[in-house]
Parts: structure tokens; sequence; C-alpha cells
């Protein structure tokens, strides 16, 4: 029967149904192939690609993560320190790479707001071309002064600032910085003269000499002096554990720069959806150990876990924020 049933079919039938049955092999056989990579994820080293030097808080505090990472996902962790063009350099690298998991963007505001903000032609879009597997902790802004500084609060300062106009001098570094001094100069109405200096050392040593009144920076930065007496905190952008100094908000301004830096891992929007969420799950469960905070909080890294949607609104209001600052500044190059 089955042979009189072949000999009855024509030359082009017989075509048609091999070449049917090969491509069901293919595709079938494919796709279990690509599930089955996707089941064994990660099965090779991960890179966490990182838009500033090695030694900072940002890249000590990911380094400090990939320990827990490693333990979780059984595979080594590659660090991986891109630095230029305000962290752009690093979010094209990664999304360069394979779109396998393999490869994930250690997110600042340098690498996914200000730099695509300040670019006529950016390399990308950080909504579109980003998905974000979570945000781990905030990067406090602290306001300091030298240790025998007459201003023993914020109202002292504003204070002073609108009885000499252009008078008193803010120094800062990176031009996140700068934007939270615009901001507050805004909204408390004073006119103060923004110092930008090179690198942090050279900051410090102008506040320690007195050669500016109020210093913009992270806490994480300011620690040290802080520690050791030399300056103190007037006030800063976000509750800090142990320091007495108010908020902002707090103080009254509750509109003054008060978004935060927040730390956070982006991979890139093709990534198959198994593989992400399996990072995503991976992530937040580390990022809530406990001994990981103490680390984190050494550093000057405030532990505050957001989910992938959480951090994507606060995103989304921080990059509305920022470009009208930007905009009324003249930094948005058009």
């Amino acid at each position: 029967m089955k042979s009189e049933f072949r000999d009855k079919m024509s030359c082009r039938e017989r075509v048609f149904v091999l070449s049917l049955c090969s491509f069901f092999l293919f595709f079938f056989s494919g796709h279990d192939l690509s599930w089955a990579q996707q089941q064994g994820y990660p099965n090779k080293p991960i890179r966490i690609i990182i838009p500033t030097g090695p030694g900072g808080v940002s890249d000590l505090s990911v380094r400090v993560m990939a320990d827990y990472l490693t333990a979780e996902l059984k595979v080594p962790i590659i660090i991986d320190n891109k630095i230029g063009a305000n962290g752009m350099i690093a979010g094209s690298t990664a999304l360069k790479a394979d779109p396998d998991g393999y490869t994930i963007l250690a997110s600042s505001d340098a690498s996914m707001i200000h730099g695509p903000l300040e670019s006529p032609n950016p390399p990308y879009n950080s909504f579109r071309d980003f998905l974000t597997v979570g945000a781990y902790g905030v990067a406090p802004h602290v306001y300091t002064v030298y240790a025998s500084s007459p201003f023993k609060t914020i109202v002292d300062f504003v204070n002073e600032a609108k009885k000499t106009p252009g008078k008193l001098s803010v120094g800062v570094t990176q031009l996140d910085s700068r934007l939270k001094v615009e901001k507050f100069k805004k909204v408390a109405g004073i006119n103060v003269k923004i110092i930008p200096m090179p690198r942090v050392p050279e900051l410090v040593s102008a506040l320690i000499g007195k050669h500016i009144d109020l210093m913009g920076l992270s806490y994480a930065g300011s620690y040290p002096y802080i520690k050791s007496g030399e300056i103190r905190v007037l006030f800063s952008n976000f509750r800090i554990p142990g320091q007495s100094a108010p908020t902002l908000a707090e103080a009254g301004y509750p509109d003054a720069g008060t978004v935060v830096i927040r730390n956070a891992f982006s991979v890139s929007a093709k990534t198959p959806k198994p593989v992400y969420e399996k990072l995503v799950v991976t992530f937040e469960r580390v990022a809530k150990k406990p001994d990981l905070h103490k680390k984190w909080e050494a550093m000057g890294i405030m532990p505050d876990y957001m989910s992938p949607a959480e951090f994507n609104a606060d995103m989304k209001k921080k990059w509305d924020n920022e470009s009208n600052l930007m905009e009324e500044l003249g930094l948005i190059k058009k």
C-alpha cells in the first residue's frame, strides 16, 4: 500500500512534501535550541560595563554587588570600565554587544540622561533601547561648609546670599552637581556664583582653604572629610542615617533638586524575555541582602531598591526636570 502511494505521487509533490518536512524540522529544532539556551542561562561569564573609572564609589558599589551576583548566578562577573562622552561610550558599548543577557550596563544619570540630552545626535534612546533590570541605591548629594564657617544652617546661608547677591560661591565638579545648585538657586531666589572644579581633590581643597563658601558633592566623596571634622553638612537632598542636617525638603525647599542619583542596571531592549526576567528576579534578591546594604552604606551609598517600573517612572520624571533646566541654561544643543 505504501509503495503504491509513493508510486502515485508526482515528482513535484514529493519535492513539496520533503521541503515542508525540512522546514518544520528546522523551525522546531531551532526553537528548541533557542529555548534550551535561554533555560540554561547563564552558562558563561557576564560582563558589567561601568561608565566611570576604577576606584570610585560607583565602580566599587558594583564590584561589591558582583560578588553576590556571582554566588547567585554561578558564573564569573567581569567588570569593564568604559569612560567618556558623559557616560555614552559605556551605553553604546553595551548596545553593540549581543543582546543575550551577558552584557549589563551599570546605568547612571550621565549615560541615561545628561549625555543624551547634551548631545545633538545621541547614539541611543534611553527609554526605547534599554530595559531596566532594577535600581539598588541612592548616591545622596550633600552641601557642606568648612568647619569654622559662620553658616550653621541653610537659613543662614540663604539670608546672607540675599543680602549680598553674587558674593557667595558654591563649588561643584560634575554637571549633576551644577544642576542641583542651579535648581536650588532658582527655588530659593538667591544669586550665588557656581565655581566648577576639574576634580574632587581640588574642590575639597578649595572648601577647606576657604576659597569657596559651600561645596556640592556626593555624600560618598564628602564623607572622609566630614568624618575628620574638616567640613560639616549644612543640608542634603536625601535623608542620611546618622546626619542631623536637614534635607532640602525638610528645610522648606521640596522642589529644589530633591531628585537623587540612583544606581541601576540595564540591558538591551532586545534581550530575550526569559533571560531578562531571570536577571530582574536575581537582581532584586541580591539588592535586598542586609549584609550587602552594610557594605554600600560604608561607601556612602544608601540602599533603596526600585523595580524596573518604579525606576522607569523616576527616570522619566528626572528627564523632564533636567531637560527643562538644561534648556534654560543653554546646555542642550539643537
